[in-house]
């Protein structure tokens, strides 16, 4: 399941790609644009997360300690994506298609937490 979670990041993650790419190109906006490339770049960082959990996982009780990592950074990707988006839209604006990345990135974020919490609970020792 993580494996699947990790491949789904490197999706999102070529999502804000293709975003900045088409925002450089002129063919977006910075108000369309701007949630989905914070959205990309959060994803590449989940990615990241969910291959140490997946290390973590295979190390088992060993990987406690990389779990928990995880898991703190979680939390921190999440207040990164907090704090990016609510500049972001602060400053520059938000557009419908801006508000769908903003849910796409808060929610990726969040979906986090499911696969670094389950590499805490199952390298939990005894």
């Amino acid at each position: 399941m993580i494996i699947v979670f990790a491949l789904a990041e490197i999706g999102l993650a070529a999502m804000g790609a293709t975003a900045w790419r088409w925002y450089r190109d002129g063919d977006f906006t910075a108000v369309q644009a701007g949630p989905f490339i914070a959205m990309g770049a959060s994803a590449a960082v989940g990615a990241i997360l969910a291959i140490l959990a997946v290390i973590a996982l295979l190390r088992g009780g060993r990987g406690q300690g990389l779990a928990r990592g995880t898991l703190n950074l979680t939390w921190l990707r999440l207040a990164a994506v907090l704090i990016v988006l609510a500049i972001f839209a602060l400053t520059v604006g938000v557009s419908a298609t801006g508000v769908f990345g903003m849910f796409l990135a808060v929610g990726d974020a969040l979906a986090g937490f499911v696969v670094t919490g389950a590499a805490v609970r199952r390298t939990r020792s005894g």
